[in-house]
């Protein structure tokens, strides 16, 4: 691409980007769910925040999981990086669990680089924009390769970049960041760039979410099947740059293969998961069955799981892409075609999805919406190209408007099932103003160039609404702010904390903050973990992404009793209360439960027969120094006995007593534990984890074969 050009695609997705953020640009917001942060989860909700009382900050309700995993996670991470240390362990929720082996953080992902330099909600705010940038960048650059017309290549790369599943998983920060590679990757398939290729399959393997990369894989393995005689440099080259994700993949599996995850169960998965038939009027028009940001979506499954728009504007050219004879077009119309039909509940569907598939019934068949939205934006564009040169009539625009027209009525008779009169009219002027721009084209074939472009400005501003409408931008204020609650905890580390009724902190704020908690959400933890804290007769192998204990005493199928035996034998040591929650001295006794703290109508009690982090039966034991991967103990055993320290058994922890190896035993409760004998002793305890150096090891002699394989190509 000459130089001239790329100063065009930079000074035109700069323009967009300036647009699209501009609440971070001009008014200094943070892409950021502060607004749910601040109004929905304690201890926030009960503190007035921006002048608002307590829990009335406006908000759009959206990206929770942002704020319960995704940012504490990337806090410990960066901490770690920061130190030169590979992040292994998190200490602070589910009485410890892995962190590198889990996928979403992300740890070893390249782009973390931003957070070395800037603060980190600055290099979360980069790193969000550059998703819908790179993605814009790469699928014109894509485009380009074969052979679109530049506003043909604008139109698929707007219709990708800032398609509705890009949109409504933007601030994950994680899902974005794996999809945006995909066009890149068909890039390099069609120049046979097998440095690209590789590279690809690497960063979007470490982007953080590997079910998506899957889908992505199996894309573009089909692609290479169709697109090059090369198939055997294409297959090893993806295969190479797997390999140098190994570091992160081969911990992971492991911890997959030892997570309380499990598949859907079918019936859900064909009623709540997969996309209804008559959802499909999401496509043309998204907030047809409300939009959750304005709480006026009324189906009672997900709205993020459901969405397939690209827009409106671009449909109008798909017709035209039937009407080509080219091999390319034509895969990627079967392309869309079948991605509909295997996101959708239908008759191969409930066939296909009744037997267990990695990837497809473990996670959400619905993720691959993003091969929708590249499949159609690449249909779409190759329409309009298509289209740009046509033979037009004024006879075929009118039969088109009639058509539209009566689908319009249809819509507008059948509003009685439930659909937005706000989002047809929308739709219809929508769809007006682009059938008037056909109009002038096709009427001055001397300007169609021009209405073109404002056909790409009608579209761009059509993302631009929904991105909008559905995206919070918050103030800084709003990043996890302090709160005197959480800085007492902090104080008292590294004893756990548990919140009764209102009083309930969600669990991974635990993270953000270095508090430590025995309960944690996340869609991978050690399934023995949560065999304990619901109790073996009570946890099923559903799919679950949480342990809980449950807020209130009598939740959740647990006795009172076994809930207290529970969170001593964690050294649950502070228990969070609120004048709000009923009292009941069956609860917390006062001769067990000694209040300690207070803030506002916050109370925190001290359990004093919670069990202590380390002990022995018959002695002493205390903690020297407590780090992620590493916790020294001294010892002073009256006899030989077992000491045991609260956190969670996994494989990969080593221990050492006085320097001499020992071997660390599950307790029943699925903590660890470690033979030592009498007298006074030092003992420590490591996170190795051979899966690591086993991925370490696969990701060398991977970067090792792909040197010499790209040497030997060229020679």
């Amino acid at each position: 691409m000459k130089y001239r050009e790329w100063i065009w695609v930079g000074s035109i997705t700069s323009a967009i980007i300036v647009l699209f953020f501009y609440q971070t640009i001009i008014f200094g917001k943070v892409p950021f769910p502060g607004d749910i942060l601040a109004s929905d989860f304690q201890p926030w909700r009960s503190t007035s925040y921006l002048g608002f009382g307590a829990g009335g900050v406006p908000n759009k309700a959206q990206y929770p999981d942002v704020i319960r995993q995704i940012y504490p996670w990337k806090t410990l991470v960066i901490a770690s990086l920061k130190q030169a240390k590979l992040p292994l362990w998190n200490p602070y929720n589910f009485s410890g669990a892995p962190l590198l082996a889990n996928f979403q953080s992300a740890v070893l992902y390249p782009l973390n680089v931003f957070y070395l330099f800037v603060s980190q909600i600055d290099a979360w705010t980069i790193l969000i924009i550059l998703q819908p940038v790179l993605a814009i960048i790469f699928t014109y650059l894509y485009c380009r390769k074969i052979g679109m017309k530049p506003l043909a290549r604008w139109m698929a790369a707007l219709s990708f970049g800032f398609s509705g599943f890009m949109a409504v998983w933007l601030e994950y920060n994680t899902v974005g960041h794996v999809i945006l590679w995909l066009p890149l990757l068909l890039l390099a398939i069609e120049n046979r760039s097998w440095a690209m290729l590789t590279l690809g399959n690497a960063m979007a393997l470490l982007a953080g979410h590997p079910q998506v990369y899957a889908y992505l894989l199996v894309l573009t393995l089909l692609y290479a099947l169709f697109r090059t005689k090369h198939i055997l440099p294409a297959f090893a080259f993806t295969a190479l740059g797997i390999g140098v994700a190994g570091i992160q993949l081969i911990p992971g599996i492991e911890l997959i293969r030892s997570a309380a995850r499990s598949p859907h169960e079918p019936e859900n998965l064909f009623a709540k998961i997969l996309i209804q038939p008559w959802q499909l009027l999401a496509l043309p028009f998204p907030n047809i069955f409300g939009n959750p940001a304005t709480r006026t979506y009324w189906p009672t499954d997900t709205f993020v799981g459901k969405v397939t728009t690209i827009g409106l504007v671009p449909l109008f050219f798909s017709f035209s892409a039937f009407r080509r004879k080219d091999p390319l077009t034509r895969w990627f119309i079967v392309a869309t075609g079948i991605i509909l039909v295997l996101i959708t509940n239908n008759p191969i569907t409930q066939l296909l999805y009744r037997i267990p598939i990695p990837v497809l019934t473990s996670s959400s068949p619905t993720l691959m919406s993003f091969l929708l939205a590249f499949s159609l934006a690449m249909v779409c564009g190759l329409g309009l190209d298509y289209w740009m040169s046509d033979t037009h009539s004024i006879k075929k625009l009118i039969r088109r408007i009639v058509e539209v027209g009566a689908i319009f009525i249809l819509l507008f008779i059948a509003r009685r099932f439930g659909f937005s009169t706000r989002a047809l009219i929308y739709g219809a002027l929508l769809s007006a103003a682009t059938l008037s721009l056909f109009w002038v084209a096709i009427q001055f074939p001397k300007i169609r160039f021009h209405a073109v472009v404002l056909i790409l400005i009608v579209h761009t501003l059509d993302l631009f609404v929904y991105f909008t409408r559905f995206n919070p931008f918050s103030p800084r204020a709003l990043v996890f702010p302090n709160h005197p609650i959480l800085s007492y905890l902090k104080e008292k580390s590294p004893d756990r904390y548990w919140g009764y009724g209102t009083a309930n902190i969600a669990a991974n704020f635990a993270s953000q903050y270095r508090i430590f908690s025995p309960e944690g959400y996340d869609p991978l933890y050690p399934k023995s973990y949560g065999q304990f804290i619901y109790g073996t007769p009570i946890f099923t192998n559903t799919t679950r992404s949480d342990a809980a204990i449950a807020s209130h005493f009598g939740d959740g199928g647990l006795s009172n009793i076994e809930k207290q035996h529970t969170l001593n034998a964690l050294s649950v040591r502070y228990i969070l209360d609120r004048a709000e929650n009923s009292s009941n001295a069956k609860m917390f006794p006062p001769e067990i439960f000694t209040k300690v703290y207070a803030f506002e109508d916050w109370s925190v009690y001290e359990n004093i027969n919670a069990k202590p982090r380390a002990s022995v039966e018959h002695g002493t034991a205390r903690i020297l120094s407590y780090e992620p991967e590493r916790v020294i103990i001294e010892v002073e055993n009256l006899v030989p006995g077992m000491l045991t320290l609260t956190d969670t058994y996994y494989p990969g922890w080593k221990a050492t007593v006085d320097d001499a190896p020992a071997t660390i035993l599950p307790t029943d409760q699925a903590l660890r534990q470690v033979s030592v004998p009498e007298g006074k002793h030092t003992v420590i305890m490591t996170y190795e984890p051979a899966n690591v150096r086993v991925g370490i090891i696969v990701s060398m002699l991977s970067i090792a074969a792909i040197i010499v394989g790209l040497v030997i190509i060229k020679a």
